[in-house]
């Protein structure tokens, strides 16, 4: 599914919706199965977040820049 996806929209569009997509999966673990978040937890995660959210970015915006050229 993430392949056919990604042929349809552009890489940052996927990469966004991918970072999204763990973000709505930590939230749904939280409050359907009750996971309690400490705050150390919470920072961790967060960091994850981003740098996922970051590496998916940067290698969208290379895929982008090859295309182009």
């Amino acid at each position: 599914m993430a392949t056919n996806t990604l042929e349809r929209v552009a890489p940052l569009t996927h990469a966004v919706g991918n970072v999204l997509k763990r973000v709505f999966v930590i939230g749904f673990s939280i409050i359907v199965f009750g996971n309690k978040i400490s705050t150390q937890t919470g920072i961790g995660t967060a960091v994850a977040i981003a740098g996922v959210a970051a590496y998916s970015f940067i290698k969208a915006k290379m895929e982008e820049e090859k295309r182009v050229s």
